[in-house]
């Protein structure tokens, strides 16, 4: 049986119970939420065997013979099961309505990897850290659409995630980001009431995180607004996405900069049953260097942020934040209330594990953040994100941390799609729920690729290690840098190649690549995706290599036709957002980061 996260305990007791004829049954304390996943359950056994289940709701405990039960303790709290597999049926026990739920999904996966005859097993689990999260960039590049985003919550809950959190700048319908959020897509009201309704059906909390310190170019850049931003003015450099990431914080100590936060903090809090609220206040790279220059960046910084926690306070709200920030003022860090939550992130391979200590030592709460590692470049980079992802949970497990929260960014455009992270966030997920669990070997690889990619063979997961090596050569962010800056790196080193030899022949490996995916036995979106993503790595391949030789030949046509399926791709999942911007890096064009400001 190939389950994940990998349960606690495990024990098969011979012989297989038959699936098909065997009705489901609730008992009294099951709800809604339960009904529902008992649906899910129910039409995946019609899929597997033909015969549709009959789901029922009854008094008492029912007897297993014949029948999927699935009964609640009702304790106050915990999400911990156990499912027994008999010969004559199944019973899950849930310790509260979650640990239901989370029962019935691994009850889903077997059904999945043996069929409509499952082994006979008894099942004890229970999850390592409560908080278990996923975090998605919605800001940058990307903007996903409603179905993008209940497919991804649809894909957290069946691998026991409890928390997602969508990242938004410009991108939801404020009153102050009239005339902007437009120009690339956005989320309304509605959307952010309906998606924390299809959470709440799955036992995910979805947890509103809104920029409010730094990252606030598209507000800060409005002929509106301009005025408080702590730099009057900045130097541009010719890449649009690397001004877009490092300027534009505001002025923490003009109080109209607190008045415009708040704004945004109560037209968001309405819309979320979370008793949480991420106010992000990362990466604040401007502040003290112009308006509030010779200031004390600690102190200022503390100032704001307290300011903002306590609003949230009054509001009954418990406040997450990233910590970087604290980090470098550690002078500040015991000054920050104890009732909130530190996001400790890091995404770098050999992670500085001495600040989860660091953390770990005062009053308030920590979450380790580790990253899917898919951002600047076209697919999840799996043997960085697992080495990234594995030593902080575990480093957070040993610090006796809330939770963690996986996190996957849109950097330069988010040309990588969610359906290429996905390895990522199954790790994060299952390291998670169970920290025992063996991962960056071949077992766990084949693991995710039956249960995600339906490859028993384990071969898609090889293909995406092999895509990963090929990155390394060139990631997209690369190939950015050296188009508009005539630079390889954002940072340290950024001397151009003079050879464009390795880029032809990592060409020729990624259109190989491409092919591998297409003759995979199993065909899906995913693998699809996949395949475009590798064709598009082929791409600016050819065109680092015009760069360095020009002369390297390019299909303009095969490059048109790759536009428009990853076009398609795009607009499955995802609102416009910075589409065109993409493309015409793909082609090889450049574009003002005033283009970042509007599209029109």
């Amino acid at each position: 049986m190939t389950i994940l996260p990998q349960p606690k305990k495990l024990k098969k007791t011979g012989g297989v119970v038959a699936t098909a004829g065997l009705n489901i049954v609730l008992t009294m304390k099951c709800d809604s939420r339960i009904f529902k996943a008992a649906q899910k359950l129910a039409n995946e056994i019609y899929e597997e065997t033909g015969i549709d289940p009959v789901i029922t709701k009854v008094l008492g405990t029912p007897a297993v013979d014949g029948n999927i039960v699935i009964d609640c303790l009702g304790k106050k709290n915990g999400e911990g099961y156990k499912l027994s597999a008999r010969e004559n049926g199944i019973l899950i026990t849930g310790d509260t309505l979650a640990g239901c739920f989370y029962g019935i999904q691994t009850l889903r996966q077997m059904l999945e990897s043996c069929g409509e005859d499952i082994e006979c097993c008894e099942i004890e689990d229970k999850p390592d850290m409560s908080y278990r999260g996923f975090y998605h960039d919605a800001s940058r590049g990307r903007v996903p659409n409603l179905d993008g985003v209940f497919k991804m919550i649809d894909f957290l809950a069946y691998y026991k995630h409890n928390s997602y959190q969508l990242y938004i700048e410009h991108t939801f319908a404020f009153d102050e980001y009239k005339g902007i959020y437009k120009a690339f897509g956005y989320m309304t009201a509605e959307e952010i009431m309906q998606i924390d309704d299809y959470c709440y059906e799955n036992f995910v909390d979805f947890v509103p995180s809104l920029s409010s310190f730094g990252h606030l170019f598209r507000l800060l850049e409005s002929n509106k607004y301009k005025h408080l931003c702590e730099l009057d003015g900045f130097e541009a450099t010719k890449n649009p996405w690397h001004n877009f990431m490092l300027h534009h914080t505001i002025n923490a100590s003009d109080e109209r900069s607190f008045d415009l936060v708040k704004s945004l903090i109560n037209q968001y809090v309405p819309l979320f049953r979370s008793k949480y609220f991420n106010i992000c206040c990362d990466e604040t790279f401007d502040i003290c260097n112009g308006k509030n220059a010779g200031k004390d960046k600690g102190e200022l910084y503390l100032d704001f942020t307290l300011k903002i926690i306590d609003h949230l306070k009054s509001l009954g709200k418990t406040v997450m934040m990233w910590g970087d920030v604290v980090l470098n003022h550690p002078e500040t860090m015991s000054r920050f209330p104890d009732d909130m939550v530190m996001l400790n992130w890091t995404y770098d391979a050999n992670p500085v594990l001495e600040n989860v200590e660091k953390f770990a030592e005062q009053r308030f709460g920590q979450i380790v953040c580790p990253g899917t590692s898919c951002w600047n470049q076209f697919c999840e980079c799996v043997g960085y994100a697992e080495q990234n992802i594995s030593k902080m949970v575990q480093k957070g497990g040993e610090c006796k941390v809330m939770g963690m929260l996986n996190t996957s960014w849109g950097d330069y455009g988010a040309v990588c799609p969610m359906s290429c992270t996905l390895y990522g966030v199954v790790l994060g997920g299952a390291l998670a729920w169970n920290r025992k669990t063996k991962v960056m070997c071949e077992k766990f690889d084949k693991a995710v690729s039956e249960l995600v990619y339906g490859d028993a063979s384990g071969e898609t997961v090889k293909l995406i290690r092999k895509f990963d090596e090929y990155e390394r050569t060139l990631c997209w962010s690369q190939y950015v840098n050296a188009m508009f800056d005539n630079r390889f790196a954002t940072w340290g080193d950024t001397t151009m190649p003079t050879d464009a030899t390795p880029f032809i022949e990592n060409a020729k490996n990624c259109y190989e690549l491409a092919e591998k995916f297409r003759r995979l036995p199993v065909q899906s979106e995913l693998t699809v995706d996949l395949r475009t993503m590798a064709e598009g790595e082929a791409i600016i391949n050819l065109r680092m290599a015009r760069l360095i030789d020009g002369v390297t030949e390019i299909d303009e046509a095969k490059v048109e036709s790759w536009i428009e399926r990853y076009t398609e791709s795009w607009l499955r999942d995802d609102k416009y957002g910075e589409l065109d911007a993409v493309i015409a890096v793909i082609r090889g064009k450049k574009f003002d980061y005033k283009y970042l400001l509007t599209n029109a």
